[in-house]
């Protein structure tokens, strides 16, 4: 058969996606079956009463390339580039990604489409050559499994690719046009005290309310006396507040009536929920759960400490993003994140689904990036709610930022990956409206970077903003550049840029 469909989501790698594949379903004795799917950018399979053991593998040559990280109910992990033939025996999470070494086209293994009483799979490593779809470990796996996806094709089709998230079930929210995607400024990174000092969660709403940045997030430790005041003094600004649960405050019916209508009186915007850290599939179901209890309400949800996104954010368009990343979280010590680490996320996590890595941190100890790069994440990575996660004394130190932070978006109309490999650099370009934005990370020896702008529509001029490390600091460059231009830009050793491209009047 053929699929054609389309529908839309307030915030992804675009809004309007469309999901056009050739199907066909294979059915044998005792309800046992295979159903196929075909698109462009990849496959996916799912089994008809499958028994505990599921049979699906993945293949590959020992000399693949491979980015896997070690199984974890958090998906913190880092992704190792290896050989296939020489990764350990052993439990990986989804998404991974596997590069020929013939120059082949480029594989991600990822998952979607879990129904209510699905658990999550993960993948095996049990031969030199071979990965394994493994079910959960409670009970049998479901009938039929979710899908098992690969995506294939250039780096370039695998970042743009909507597939996974196309293979979500379809929205349950029949007007999601309440839901609104936005920056946010989240105090806990910079000072983890803050969530119970109004005075200064307020200071935190004044940063969002200069920037014009939608929302604030007061975490773990804001207490009910104080919120009735920090949601009116935030909304004085123009500004909304969301509120930290543990996921405990959520796990039943009647925590999350009695707990979500009081929010929704107040005029809180959502909630961010953390702890979840299960792939079970009793857990699995709370997330549809607290998703629907929070779309009665008209409450966007951040979903932490969490499983991978397997297409939720089709079915629960308010849910819009969860963290399943080693993210700026772990740069808060005395061990910051690799650069190499960051760019793979373009080619692994964020591919999936939107991503909370909570950016730019100027301020992070012992980083080993430049600033250009911590700017250029805001880009780089898609986060349906961007929570920008430094303090308002770092960003007003960097002042070249601000006129970034203050006109990025944190929903897009179209993404493309521009140019870059894994480990080595990334160049993302999302559109929003008739403007685009251009996200470079790169990681190792400083380096130009080539950016061809193929993407922009023919016969229009732009004017192109570039602001990247300079001598002093930030420094922002001007240049007028067509679809024929191919720009050339430096980047620092583990350095980074972003590129505005607005069309010239």
């Amino acid at each position: 058969g053929r699929l054609d469909r389309r529908f839309t989501t307030p915030a992804g790698k675009r809004r309007v996606h469309r999901l056009r594949a050739r199907t066909l379903a294979v059915r044998g004795a005792g309800g046992r079956g295979v159903d196929l799917l075909v698109a462009d950018d990849g496959l996916a399979v799912r089994l008809r009463r499958p028994g505990r053991a599921e049979p699906t593998t993945f293949r590959f040559p020992s000399r693949t390339r491979s980015w896997l990280q070690d199984y974890t109910a958090a998906y913190e992990g880092r992704y190792v580039p290896r050989r296939l033939g020489a990764v350990p025996r052993g439990r990986y999470g989804f998404p991974a990604l596997l590069r020929p070494p013939d120059g082949g086209p480029s594989v991600l293994l990822t998952e979607s489409g879990l129904e209510p009483g699905d658990g999550a799979a993960h993948l095996e490593r049990r031969s030199p050559r071979a990965l394994r779809v493994a079910p959960p470990r409670r009970g049998a796996s479901s009938s039929p499994t979710p899908w098992r996806v690969a995506l294939i094709g250039s780096l370039a089709d695998l970042v743009g690719s909507d597939l996974p998230l196309a293979l979500g079930s379809p929205s349950r929210i029949r007007d999601p046009s309440w839901v609104r995607p936005g920056r946010v400024a989240w105090s806990w990174w910079g000072d983890s005290s803050s969530p119970g000092d109004p005075g200064r969660l307020r200071q935190y709403a004044d940063l969002a309310a200069a920037m014009g940045w939608e929302y604030s997030l007061a975490d773990a430790g804001w207490r009910w006396p104080a919120l009735p005041g920090l949601v009116a003094d935030a909304r004085a600004r123009g500004v909304r507040l969301l509120l930290w649960f543990d996921w405990h405050d959520l796990a039943t019916a009647a925590r999350r009536t009695r707990t979500l209508d009081r929010l929704a009186a107040l005029g809180v915007a959502g909630i961010k929920v953390d702890y979840l850290l299960s792939d079970r599939p009793e857990r699995l179901r709370l997330y549809g759960a607290i998703a629907r209890a929070a779309a009665r309400r008209r409450l966007v949800v951040d979903f932490h400490g969490a499983t991978l996104p397997r297409g939720l954010q089709r079915t629960w368009p308010n849910v819009l993003t969860s963290e399943a990343v080693r993210g700026a979280e772990y740069a808060r010590g005395n061990r910051p994140l690799s650069p190499a680490h960051t760019v793979d996320l373009v080619f692994t996590r964020n591919v999936v689904g939107s991503m909370d890595f909570t950016p730019v941190t100027f301020s992070a100890r012992h980083r080993r990036t430049s600033d250009g790069h911590e700017l250029a994440e805001a880009v780089a990575f898609e986060s349906g709610l961007q929570h920008f996660a430094d303090t308002p004394e770092a960003y007003a130190a960097h002042p070249g930022a601000t006129a970034v932070l203050r006109a990025v978006p944190a929903a897009w109309d179209d993404t493309r990956l521009v140019a870059g490999r894994p480990g080595a650099f990334a160049a993302v370009a999302r559109r929003s409206g008739a403007a685009w934005w251009i996200g470079t990370l790169s990681a190792g020896p400083a380096r130009t970077v080539a950016l061809p702008l193929r993407f922009l529509p023919a016969g229009r001029r732009f004017r192109a903003s570039i602001t990247g490390d300079g001598p002093a600091g930030l420094q922002t460059t001007q240049a007028q550049v067509t679809r024929a231009t191919t720009l050339r830009v430096p980047a620092l050793r583990n350095g980074g840029f972003v590129v505005r491209l607005e069309p010239a009047p």
